[in-house]
């Protein structure tokens, strides 16, 4: 299968909430109603069916599971938004997917039941799992989509989901997850650099030494997904840890995978600064000596320790003064006098 071709986010977020430890963990953490734990965990089981309508395919993915709740069947639909900004039909669009699952429900349903006044459709539980940047600013009602919906009250269909923000739950949270296998993965998709990834790994070591082959599993294909649509290369590494039985010897792989990463930060950070130190230099033959004394020493710890002195015709002091409130670090007047201005320290 070519990930490269899919959203990375489907294939990851599809993976890793199929796993029914993860599934029950977004209950139990997310969801945290008082009914999830009166669910029949036996019952539970994830679906083949999708509802995806083609105008949307690009955009998201979906998940569904059944399970029994007092001996009644409910469905849980959960929306994988993969879009990075929100999306205000939202509410439209799972209106349109629950409809699509209701419809599904009643073909599939014996006939003689169906016919009966006492046929039941199982609820639906719609999830929007989010994993963009955005703020989510989209109403969780539909009513909130029809205008003078107020007016008619509870005449105006309506429904409420629940949003899943991935992003939205900082690294103590996530450690404390049910599913440490979920927690794990959304803490990783949060690392800004590779120094801040391998150091969520090493302080995590001890939930990744538990997981069952199913979760290492996941665990990689993950990364490896990642690693295909942004040409990263971390796969392999986790592979590694994860084929080691010594977790001392997993702590030592990561402490030089972490060491090797500041390294790497520090030299692309010194590119990032020298080339803005250059792209400087071109441009000061275009500026006064004050304006280019102010652009280096914006380019931050570089730019901070070169030495300017000034040298003009005048030495009044409002002409000093000026130049010292520049950035620059001393002035002098013409002619230069060398062994009195050699013995003037900056």
């Amino acid at each position: 299968m070519d990930y490269a071709k899919d959203n990375p986010h489907d294939k990851r977020h599809k993976e890793l909430l199929s796993n029914k430890k993860s599934f029950l963990s977004l209950l139990r953490d997310c969801v945290k109603e008082p009914w999830v734990y009166e669910l029949d965990e036996d019952s539970i089981t994830q679906t083949n069916n999708s509802f995806i309508l083609q105008d949307f395919s690009e955009k998201e993915a979906d998940i569904v599971y059944e399970a029994t709740l007092n001996g009644n069947k409910v469905i849980f639909y959960i929306l994988l938004e993969l879009q990075s900004k929100v999306d205000y039909r939202m509410p439209y669009r799972l209106l349109l997917y629950i409809v699509e699952i209701l419809r599904h429900y009643y073909n599939h349903s014996d006939p003689n039941e169906r016919d009966n006044k006492d046929f039941k459709f199982p609820v639906v539980f719609p999830i929007v799992f989010f994993s963009g940047k955005d703020t989510w600013t989209v109403p969780f009602n539909l009513r909130d989509m029809f205008s003078n919906h107020g007016v008619f009250g509870n005449y105006v269909l309506n429904f409420e989901y629940m949003l899943v923000n991935a992003k939205g739950y900082d690294d103590d949270t996530l450690r404390n997850f049910s599913s440490k296998l979920l927690g794990l993965i959304l803490m990783l998709e949060k690392a800004k650099n590779d120094v801040e990834f391998y150091s969520r790994v090493r302080d995590n070591l001890d939930f990744i030494e538990a997981f069952d082959n199913e979760e290492k599993r996941i665990l990689s294909l993950c990364i490896k997904i990642t690693d295909i649509a942004y040409g990263y290369n971390k796969s392999d590494d986790i592979q590694r840890l994860l084929s080691e039985s010594q977790i001392q010897e997993v702590d030592g792989m990561l402490c030089d995978m972490i060491e090797y990463a500041q390294v790497e930060k520090d030299e692309l950070r010194f590119e990032g600064e020298l080339k803005k130190a250059l792209e400087v230099a071109k441009n000061l033959l275009e500026m006064d000596g004050y304006e280019a004394t102010r652009q280096i020493r914006a380019l931050g710890s570089h730019g901070e320790v070169i030495p300017i002195i000034a040298m003009t015709a005048n030495i009044l002091n409002e002409d000093v003064e000026k130049c010292l409130a520049a950035g620059m670090n001393s002035h002098t007047g013409k002619p230069i006098i060398f062994h009195y201005f050699f013995s003037r320290p900056l």
